[in-house]
């Protein structure tokens, strides 16, 4: 893929700005600084939309109680402006392509980069280093971040210092979800068990719950069975959101080394 001349990465983009510190990253400002002009509006349908072409665009947003949401929206557009070649028209819900099952896209892409400039890698990590994987952990680094809940979790996950996933789910259904860096790719989340929070939570039984879980009540492909740490809560009337998070790292050792031996078998045709 050619990338238009306007791109550059989100990290140059930032210091080509000077900026350094989370309360100085102004959206608005740095996408009119690309050429895009941010409004906000009331839309059906979408969380924002892009219209842009030759040096110009303009990025609306929905209008949304969540000044996060609304940064992340407009973010997400600007990437699209920055990414992608000749004219851009474009109506987008970036909440639908954090899922890691989906594999990469463009939407995918857009959210990466909006994630990359809200919440850069050289402000973030620092902040997240040694915090528990928890939503109240997320939390606080959204209000620092001036973020919403969910990217911020997200970035958290990636970032942070444990092996972690976090999950998005409905009643019975697993709607997206992403991994951080230490969990092994053959782990795969499927829809909240009965003895999950998450559970409790969709039937309407509390609105929050953490505590440890076994871990085939989230996830195929564990060697045995072992606990992890569930920190989850309502996000809205259907939605719950989900920090599974290893406290014992052990476990995910024996299946990275099952993993190997596995894939060994597979590219040699024999045992070890």
């Amino acid at each position: 893929m050619t990338l238009p001349a306007r791109y550059r990465p989100a990290a140059a983009l930032l210091a080509e700005l000077g900026i350094s510190e989370p309360s100085e990253i102004d959206i608005e400002a740095i996408a009119q600084h690309c050429g895009a002009t941010v409004t906000y509006g009331r839309l059906t349908g979408s969380d924002a939309r892009i219209v842009g072409t030759g040096d110009t665009a303009i990025i609306t947003v929905n209008k949304n109680p969540s000044r996060g949401r609304e940064r992340f929206s407009a973010a997400h557009e600007l990437a699209h402006w920055l990414r992608d070649a000749g004219e851009v028209a474009l109506v987008c819900n970036p909440d639908e392509s954090f899922d890691e099952s989906g594999g990469i896209n463009r939407e995918t892409l857009a959210n990466d980069y909006a994630t990359d400039l809200l919440l850069p890698h050289s402000m973030f990590k620092p902040r997240a280093e040694g915090r528990s994987m928890t939503i109240e952990s997320a939390s606080a680094l959204a209000d620092v971040f001036a973020m919403s809940l969910t990217a911020t979790t997200i970035r958290l996950v990636q970032l942070g210092s444990f092996p972690a996933v976090v999950v998005v789910s409905d009643v019975g259904r697993l709607r997206w979800f992403r991994r951080g860096p230490d969990v092994p790719e053959s782990l795969w989340p499927h829809a909240p068990g009965r003895k999950t929070f998450a559970y409790d939570i969709a039937r309407g039984i509390t609105d929050s719950g953490s505590g440890n879980v076994y871990v085939d009540e989230w996830f195929n492909g564990a060697v045995e069975r072992h606990s992890i740490h569930e920190d989850s809560r309502r996000l809205t009337d259907r939605l719950m959101l989900s920090i599974l998070w290893w406290t014992d790292e052990s476990p995910l050792e024996d299946i990275v080394r099952r993993d190997e031996r596995l894939s060994y078998r597979r590219s040699d045709g024999r045992d070890e």
